[in-house]
């Protein structure tokens, strides 16, 4: 019994013009649906997904969605007034109460941000850490990450399509077999 073998190939994209060249080319492999995925911040996944339809569009977060930082500014609203109103009976305990509270809330916001975002979700499609560190290390100077899983018999040509593209930084791939 043979196992078949598939490789993803992913690198990241410097702009919508190369990410659609990419996926025409791509389409000439005759992947199957869904093994093109493409991972983008928040912004541009509308975009991308208007521009190519037939990929899997995934968002990394890189902040705080409106509806966060509404509910972020509600809590820090409500746990002013309380110490407020402990600062009316007791101004120390107040002062003391909303010092602490805006400091965790500046720590918090500071320990969100320097999260690897990106990271965290190519470990979760079961990428190897060291591919994850790479992509995410070059994803800030790029558009989106581009991951197509191919079989054994088109990685050849799927990898120089990779290596051949202008406006690709960091094309990596990796062996992924099924475990049965």
């Amino acid at each position: 019994m043979s196992i078949p073998r598939h490789y993803t190939i992913g690198a990241v994209v410097r702009d919508l013009r190369s990410l659609k060249i990419l996926e025409e080319r791509i389409g000439v492999l005759e992947a199957p649906p869904g093994s093109l995925v493409v991972l983008a911040c928040r912004r541009d996944e509308r975009l991308i997904r208007a521009t190519i339809p037939a990929a899997e569009v995934r968002r990394v977060e890189t902040g705080l969605s409106k509806a966060q930082w509404f509910e972020f500014a509600s809590t820090y609203l409500g746990v002013t007034s309380v110490s407020v109103l402990m600062g009316a009976v007791h101004l120390a305990t107040g002062l003391i109460v909303q010092s602490v509270m805006t400091l965790a809330a500046i720590i918090g916001l500071i320990i969100y941000h320097r999260r690897p975002h990106l990271q965290r979700k190519l470990l979760e499609l079961a990428l190897p850490d060291k591919l994850a560190g790479e992509w995410n290390a070059a994803f800030p100077d790029g558009f989106a990450l581009v991951l197509v899983t191919v079989p054994e018999e088109d990685f050849d040509e799927a990898q120089e399509i990779f290596l051949e593209q202008d406006g690709l930084k960091a094309p990596l791939a990796v062996d992924r077999r099924p475990v049965l």
